[in-house]
């Protein structure tokens, strides 16, 4: 039964560093727990789904509040304390630079700032807030500084929607696109084998199982859409225990060849 299992999944994170939870659609949707999704990721994964801020800026604060708002370009920079709106400055429900696939990116250098600038034009917003990458959309970039030799086949930058407070058919529609368009550019790259988060749950506050629901329903979907002559494997990373259980339940309810 479920606690059953995650207690064995606690005790096996106890003696492993990484370990794979279950397989899905023949193994070419696998499940993996580990500590980082960037500096550990799963075994033979060339290519990284990194959720991020349509600006593609990376991460320019320490912390910043899970579910938005997503700071503006005139705070960046400058003292909290001083120049933070007071919502931004409260600390029980933030995320910090560290936690978020993000934020571990931009620590490693893992993009080049000039190869965004080049090639994903400003396509909307305004002067505070220029739109690079729209929600549910994904690009393409060669990794770079520590993760040059780690994902071969480059960075996919795509923007999850923000948690709206009840799972709307906009937002099912967004993250659903964040992981298809994903899927999709992996596969034209070239990508064996793509690395991904639990998108939409992290800074962008969607709960766990409300994003795990989606994460298998884009991922079965794209397997089956495929077909046998792709060979991409999608490699779901995941910190915990918790997440990795509502993850492999969601997955099991739309595949049935999971081992």
């Amino acid at each position: 039964d479920s606690s059953h299992k995650a207690v064995t999944l606690s005790l096996l994170l106890s003696s492993y560093d990484m370990i794979q939870v279950s397989r899905f659609a023949a193994g070419r949707i696998q499940l993996w727990i580990t500590p980082c999704a960037v500096t550990m990721p799963p075994p033979g994964g060339d290519s990284l789904a990194v959720p991020t801020n349509e600006r593609l800026c990376g991460t320019q604060f320490s912390h910043f509040p899970v579910g938005g708002p997503t700071p503006l370009q005139e705070y960046i920079g400058r003292h909290p304390k001083e120049r933070v709106p007071e919502q931004l400055q409260e600390a029980s429900w933030m995320l910090y630079q560290c936690e978020s696939i993000d934020g571990v990116v931009t620590e490693l250098g893992g993009i080049d700032r000039s190869d965004i600038d080049e090639r994903a034009p400003v396509v909307g917003g305004d002067e505070q807030y220029p739109v690079r990458c729209r929600v549910g959309d994904s690009l393409l970039f060669s990794s770079s500084g520590g993760l040059e030799k780690v994902f071969e086949k480059g960075l996919i930058l795509t923007v999850p929607p923000f948690w709206p407070g009840t799972a709307s058919a906009e937002w099912r529609r967004l993250l659903r696109s964040s992981y298809l368009n994903t899927f999709s550019v992996a596969k034209s790259a070239g990508s064996l084998a793509i690395t991904t988060p639990l998108l939409g749950s992290g800074a962008r506050g969607t709960p766990t199982e409300q994003a795990a629901e989606i994460a298998a329903e884009a991922s079965v979907a794209f397997v089956k859409s495929a077909g046998e002559q792709s060979e991409m494997s999608i490699l779901f990373a995941v910190q915990d225990d918790d997440v990795g259980e509502a993850l492999d339940k969601a997955l099991r309810r739309y595949d049935m060849t999971s081992t």
